[in-house]
């Protein structure tokens, strides 16, 4: 015999009135008591918009708030969008880098390999204007093999070229060779600076960090950032 209501038994998947109540009154309980997106977002602008100007949260402060905050579902979900954009972009800095092998690129250097199909390129930096620009090229011996004449230059940028023939009408050999400049202008004598161009044959991407190395044919190694310019 059943002697009150709270002793009968239910059918499967029928609840009582007083368990939905009390299951409606703790969703109810966790949901007012969790910080959404919105309201982090707006407390911390508040908050930042409040502080002590000669006082400011410091950034470990400030990341330490975000840190406590970075459970809540929404950041959550954000930070896994920015991770996949964040690849996406690396991807494709990746492959673009990539793309750099088998093109000349310009270095600021003064070393530079004389090759069978271009010859010897580079770029003299003229700070002032110049009556008299010559590009002497000298062997691993420290021996001048050949100087180019580039004549009367403006200042700026200008390109040379040595197609590996010397002045004897030989052709040198196919090796590094070292680059200087000397030009006069109206002071008198002064050695410009010279940067080379040399062909990218590898690339190397460093593990555990964004650093990209480029090799360049007969010189070795150089980081991405010491690139000035890319050629054909």
């Amino acid at each position: 015999m059943i002697d009150s209501i709270s002793d009968f038994t239910l059918p499967p998947g029928i609840k009582r009135f007083e368990d939905v109540k009390k299951e409606d009154a703790s969703r109810e309980i966790k949901r007012t008591s969790t910080l959404g997106q919105a309201e982090f977002l707006k407390l911390m602008t508040t908050q930042l918009q409040h502080q002590d100007p000669l006082k400011p949260m410091d950034n470990g402060e400030f990341l330490g708030q975000m840190a406590q905050f970075s459970t809540v579902t929404g950041i959550t979900e954000m930070s896994t969008a920015l991770s996949k954009i964040t690849e996406g972009f690396d991807t494709q800095r990746k492959m673009q880098t990539i793309g750099l092998i088998g093109k000349d690129v310009l270095v600021n250097d003064t070393n530079a390999e004389l090759t069978e199909d271009k010859g010897l390129r580079g770029v003299v930096d003229l700070k002032t204007a110049s009556n008299q620009v010559q590009i002497q090229i000298s062997n691993g011996a420290g021996d001048v093999v050949h100087t180019v004449d580039m004549g009367r230059k403006f200042s700026g940028q200008h390109t040379f070229h040595w197609d590996g023939v010397l002045d004897s009408g030989e052709k040198a050999q196919l090796e590094n060779y070292a680059i200087s400049a000397v030009a006069l202008n109206n002071t008198g004598t002064v050695s410009p600076n010279v940067k080379v161009f040399g062909q990218v044959s590898g690339v190397r991407f460093v593990k555990d960090s964004s650093e990209v190395m480029v090799e360049l044919a007969g010189r070795g190694e150089i980081g991405l950032g010491d690139i000035e310019r890319i050629g054909e």
